[in-house]
């Protein structure tokens, strides 16, 4: 069950739910109507707007009508809305019978500056989690927040699935073909791969490289969004050394020509752009969001010792930081190489997508058992 219908969160129910498919299990996807169909997957299209709480009343009665007709063994609610919904108290949601996962990509209170929204999300989480068998994450920093908002629950880190023979290295002369087809010319391209919003901290970048750009570099936006508030934060440089071109038809082409990837975001869970940029061999330069040190930094991430870092991670916030060690990867070619080699090395450790499926299956299992034993940990 998610209640959302685009971005990451739907690029990792595709490989989920194909590896489930893979395996014989029998999937159903309650999910809005603009949601891609997934192969081998019986969807239904959930009609509720989480923009409009006067879709909420017909949402759960939906849910209600999809758990009595498809008798589940387990239940995944994916977001805080699905979540919230799925666990409303008093059986309202028809599935207290059922053995409950959920797994919220990013904890919702980092959605708001208003201290009463954020202990409000804090609440309704912690009291869902009573409702709840097991808690599954993208890291162990996901983890940890939720202890921190109350949330204590049997947890297990999947990591993020990346499709790694579609996201590979190409040749140079692949490179260079790439960046003369998107006219990117000789210059160096550093590249911020997303939705253009809030979360992604491209208006903290946009500030900062206005005054201290990259000298010889150019800083391009790719995802879709208004611009109208970043080109405000660059009159001189937008269009000179900052370029946004939206949501392309083809993304791997922008991660092939580039140099560099940079993620400025306020908040993320491992965040999938960074797995997908690191399985075509790119240095990642990122914010200290969840899961960033451990994916890009730590030499030993799910028992594999040894891996050299794939980047840098910066404080959160920390725009300063994060450009100048843009610049030291633009100036050291050699470091440059060899962080682009532990990229891909540590995506065929970290983001398989069997892997991750079987990291979830677990926490299914797990599930199950808990609920047929009563809840006993």
């Amino acid at each position: 069950m998610s209640e959302v219908q685009w971005g990451g969160v739907v690029t990792l129910l595709r490989h989920f739910t194909e590896e489930q498919v893979t395996c014989g299990h029998d999937v159903h996807l309650l999910a809005p109507p603009a949601h891609p169909r997934l192969a081998g997957v019986s969807t239904v299209e959930w009609r509720m707007n989480r923009g409009n709480p006067l879709t909420f009343p017909g949402a759960v009665a939906q849910l209600r009508s999809v758990v009595r007709r498809v008798q589940p063994d387990v239940v995944h609610l994916h977001s805080f809305f699905a979540g919230w919904l799925g666990r409303l108290p008093g059986g309202l949601a028809g599935i207290d019978g059922v053995p409950v996962v959920y797994q919220p990509h990013a904890w919702s209170t980092d959605l708001y500056d208003s201290a009463v929204a954020a202990k409000a999300v804090s609440t309704i989480e912690r009291r869902a989690s009573r409702r709840t068998e097991v808690l599954v994450a993208n890291c162990e920093d996901e983890v940890v927040s939720g202890r921190a908002l109350g949330v204590e629950l049997p947890s297990h880190e999947l990591g993020v699935a990346v499709d790694l023979a579609t996201f590979h290295p190409v040749a140079a002369e692949d490179r260079r073909r790439f960046r003369a087809e998107l006219h990117l010319g000789e210059d160096p391209v550093l590249l911020v791969l997303g939705r253009l919003a809030r979360q992604k901290g491209q208006d903290l970048l946009v500030r900062e490289w206005e005054t201290h750009p990259v000298a010889g570099a150019q800083l391009v936006l790719v995802g879709p969004g208004e611009t109208t508030d970043l080109e405000a934060l660059a009159p001189r440089e937008w269009g000179r050394s900052i370029h946004a071109v939206g949501e392309p038809p083809e993304v791997m082409h922008w991660l092939w020509a580039s140099d560099v990837l940079l993620l400025p975001s306020r908040y993320e869970t491992v965040g999938l752009v960074v797995a997908e940029a690191m399985a075509t061999g790119l240095p990642v330069i990122a914010t200290a969001v969840d899961g960033a040190r451990a994916t890009i930094e730590s030499p030993d991430t799910h028992g594999h010792g040894g891996m050299e870092p794939a980047g840098s991670v910066v404080p959160q916030g920390d725009m300063t930081a994060l450009l100048a060690q843009a610049q030291r990867r633009l100036q050291d070619p050699e470091l440059r190489r060899r962080e682009a080699l532990a990229s891909r090395t540590r995506a065929e450790h970290l983001f398989r997508p069997d892997l991750v499926a079987g990291r979830l299956e677990a926490a299914y299992r797990q599930a199950i058992e808990l609920k047929v034993d009563g809840g006993v940990t």
